[in-house]
């Protein structure tokens, strides 16, 4: 247990990152030794859940897929280095030395993953050493398998190939333990496969562990902790991912059905609304909030989540009397919303400056300073939901087909009738198998948009091309494009992990990212 001990100064302290096996073990010289659930269960919230002020697991993914395009030309600000966004905006295969060289900070998100888990592994190794109740015990336990699980569904999903594409790829290291292993095998990199068997271990340990408990211990509303349906509905994704329908469907139906989640009416939610100071907010549907009806679990900082998305220049003055951003929600995306569909004025923010102008994020507390997401105490950047419930189980019944059919097109009619104004025809009515998986396709991203899906659905919906324009000036415009089943859907490991632990291969790369050159006249 000498390793173990050695984690809990990261209660106080982050973890520094200097040696090859940093990215997966502790390094602190702490010998404090816990006693009952209590401390575990603090140890967890601190180093082990993506809080509100933890950083580091968004930055650019929100710039990779078609949800999302360049706004018109700016005079750029002083210093600006436009290959900050190109980086990954245009898809290129040294994204990470290019971040680098533009002045974006320290940007390794594959690190910041493994410092959550270190947590995790952390809390699992100690819980036979404490001494508490059994129930203490497996509320530790069910959080930290669901945490686990969680955050190696990420990473595989970021830095390996899709499930359904070659399950035989390289995925990424599995590391299972706080201390440091017999072997240094855990340092190389496991098949995919292997990540998403470790993934439904995790979350079936977690399963396994909350219904062990009494009822009123698997659910808490207004909770910041993992529960029983959102390790229920991380197993429907799972499954899904994997082509698991009956699996996928059978989880999802769990979370429906589970008494504490409600569908937000978004009839009954305004388009505008008043802070304590009387100032306007616009659009305040918020579903990363714990006091939604539809949040099962809320994770993540706002700003972390959307920085990149909204981050522009102030071209008045210091305050930013004009600010204009780099990015707008796509016109692509924008078309898919009907007239009668709310989604379209509740789930995208509008700019205060330009009222026909819909930003590439939503569903956040929005500040009345211009548009920016609002990061304060308490407010999270992302959040699972029941309405991924509905589609997970739409998009199951419709593959597995025969009376699936039917089940898929009444859910989606159950979830369009919170989502569409009731004086119009919201309901599915399709019975054509492959008509119907394109229609789920369509709202899923309308109801999804901006939360984190878009992108792993794209990979394993068969990776289609993707083009992204960026204005170089008033008269030229860069057109990249990602082709179908590009190499680049598969994000590259960053160079300091590559660095830092030579076990660990890259993935095939493409060559330097080109461009068509388009003229305005």
């Amino acid at each position: 247990m000498k390793y173990i001990n050695k984690i809990f100064l990261l209660m106080t302290a982050a973890v520094s990152m200097a040696a090859c096996s940093d990215f997966l073990e502790p390094n602190s010289k702490s010998e404090f030794v816990p006693k009952d659930a209590v401390s575990l269960n603090e140890l967890l919230l601190g180093e082990a859940y993506l809080r509100n002020d933890k950083t580091g697991f968004n930055i650019f993914l929100g710039l990779l897929d078609d949800d999302i395009e360049a706004t018109p030309y700016q005079d750029p600000a002083k210093n600006f280095e436009e290959d900050k966004f190109l980086a990954s905006f245009a898809w290129q295969p040294k994204m990470f030395e290019m971040m680098e060289k533009a002045n974006s900070g320290h940007i390794n998100i594959y690190e910041r993953y493994y410092e959550l888990i270190l947590g995790a592994n952390a809390v699992l190794d100690y819980l036979p050493e404490i001494t508490d109740t059994q129930d203490n015990i497996n509320i530790v336990k069910a959080q930290a398998y669901a945490l686990r699980g969680f955050y190696y569904f990420n990473l595989v999903n970021i830095f390996g190939a899709p499930y359904n594409s070659d399950s035989t790829a390289l995925g990424v290291p599995l590391k299972l333990q706080s201390g440091i292993e017999a072997s240094d095998d855990y340092l190389k990199r496991k098949t995919v496969a292997e990540v998403y068997a470790q993934i439904l271990s995790d979350l079936h340990a977690a399963e396994d562990t909350y219904l062990q408990l009494p009822e009123s211990q698997r659910w808490k509303a207004n909770s910041y902790r993992t529960n029983l349906p959102m390790v229920q509905l991380m197993l429907s994704r799972t499954y899904l991912y994997m082509e698991n329908w009956k699996k996928a469907s059978a989880y999802a139906d769990s979370v429906m059905k589970h008494p504490g989640l409600k569908l937000v009416d978004l009839n009954n939610v305004s388009t505008e609304g008043y802070d304590d100071n009387g100032k306007e907010i616009r659009n305040y549907l918020v579903y990363p909030t714990t006091k939604s009806s539809e949040t099962i679990w809320s994770y993540g900082n706002v700003e972390d989540m959307f920085k990149w998305t909204y981050e522009g220049i102030n071209s008045e003055n210091s305050k930013g009397d004009t600010l204009h951003a780099y990015f707008q929600a796509s016109k692509e995306l924008k078309d898919l919303f009907d007239d009668f569909d709310l989604r379209k004025e509740r789930y995208i923010v509008k700019t205060p400056q330009d009222s026909l102008r819909m930003m590439p994020f939503g569903k956040v507390v929005i500040g009345t300073t211009y548009y920016l997401p609002k990061h304060g105490e308490g407010v999270f950047g992302r959040s699972l939901r029941l309405s991924e419930a509905y589609l997970n189980y739409a998009e199951a019944e419709a593959r597995l087909g025969g009376d699936g059919i039917a089940k898929a097109a009444d859910v989606l009619t159950k979830l369009r009738e919170r989502r569409c104004d009731v004086e119009f025809d919201y309901e599915v009515s399709i019975t054509d198998a492959d008509e119907l998986i394109e229609f789920i396709k369509e709202e899923r991203r309308r109801e999804l948009c901006f939360e984190g899906h878009r992108w792993f659905d794209l990979r394993r919906w068969g990776m289609p091309e993707i083009k992204h324009i960026w204005h170089k000036s008033k008269t030229e415009s860069l057109e990249y494009t990602l082709a179908e089943g590009d190499l680049m859907y598969t994000i590259p490991i960053p160079d300091e992990a590559l660095e830092e632990n030579p076990k660990l291969e890259q993935n095939e790369l493409p060559g330097e990212r080109t461009y068509q050159t388009i003229t305005k006249q």
